[in-house]
């Protein structure tokens, strides 16, 4: 794809993610969707008890091992899976799609793609958010069981497009596992300027804070292995670093050094979607003003 300019809608506010997250399951052909019961046995196979809420053309399923506390109960979380529908490749906007890195043939991807199902979860927010994270990673992969003509499935809180092989290989383990789908890396030139900038997306959807890279005079190609590792580390350990403390940064021959002390602050991202990320400061290879969060979490400049 050529290089295209984006004007930035700096209006554009982070969609309430937290009460519910959906994916996209893509078609070449109009699926047909298994019977709520076939369902049901396929998620209890993976969950345990489960039960029908409804198997109406939006139908849900009660998944009893994640349950939510409420004032006067606990009511299990639920996942919901909704009729196919045609899909619209348009759908994906140019400014999505210039980040679409895990498929090279995105173009060629997206055309075959004509139907699409909608899988989610419903009175999950309530739940931590590696609880929900093992819910949405075991939805995903009980649809594709249920579905083997699946061949890919798009995410609109992460950006991210993977085909069918990439998700049946998606090599991390455990809770981890939903960050394979969940987080996208992306890269965007500042026009005008050698300014780069470099972020995650996905995790301001579960309540975490993205991460953010503005830099200039360094190679990008390894920076996107670094953005991935720092979030899992936020991830893995409940995003424990502080404002003002400094984590490892990255040697020119692209390795992770202990030698180079990177300062990290919590801001508002500069691209959008307007969301908090954790933005690292690459010592002399910064760009940009920093801003960042006193003691009492208020944002400055």
């Amino acid at each position: 794809m050529a290089e295209q300019n984006f004007q930035q809608d700096r209006s554009q506010e982070a969609p309430d993610y937290h009460h519910l997250l959906w994916m996209q399951l893509l078609f070449e052909e109009q699926p047909q969707r298994p019977a709520p019961e076939a369902i049901q046995a396929a998620l209890a196979q993976r969950f345990g008890e489960v039960d029908i809420v409804s198997s109406a053309d939006l139908c849900s399923f009660a998944v009893r091992r994640f349950p939510v506390q409420y004032s006067d109960a606990d009511v299990p979380a639920q996942v919901l899976m909704a009729m196919a529908k045609p899909f619209e490749a348009g759908s994906i906007s140019d400014f999505e799609r210039s980040q679409l890195w895990d498929l090279p043939e995105k173009e060629e991807f997206l055309a075959r793609c004509r139907y699409g199902l909608m899988l989610s979860d419903f009175m999950a927010s309530g739940l931590s958010y590696k609880e929900r994270c093992s819910l949405l990673t075991g939805w995903l992969e009980t649809a594709l069981d249920l579905f083997p003509d699946c061949i890919g499935v798009w995410v609109p809180s992460a950006g991210k497009l993977l085909d069918r092989e990439r998700l049946l290989g998606n090599p991390l383990q455990g809770e981890d596992r939903f960050l394979w789908f969940g987080v996208n890396a992306r890269f965007f030139n500042i026009q005008d300027s050698d300014d780069m900038i470099m972020d995650t997306l996905g995790l301001f959807a579960i309540g975490l804070p993205d991460v953010q890279l503005h830099f200039r005079d360094m190679d990008p190609n390894p920076l996107a292995s670094y953005l991935y590792n720092v979030a899992q580390y936020l991830y893995d350990n409940d995003c424990p670093i502080k404002s003002g403390e400094t984590i490892d940064g990255v040697g020119p021959d692209g390795s992770i050094s202990r030698e180079l002390q990177w300062t990290c602050a919590y801001e508002h991202s500069l691209l959008q979607p307007a969301r908090d990320v954790l933005d690292i400061c690459p010592g002399p290879f910064a760009a940009g003003r920093r801003s960042g969060k006193d003691k009492k979490g208020n944002f400055y400049k």
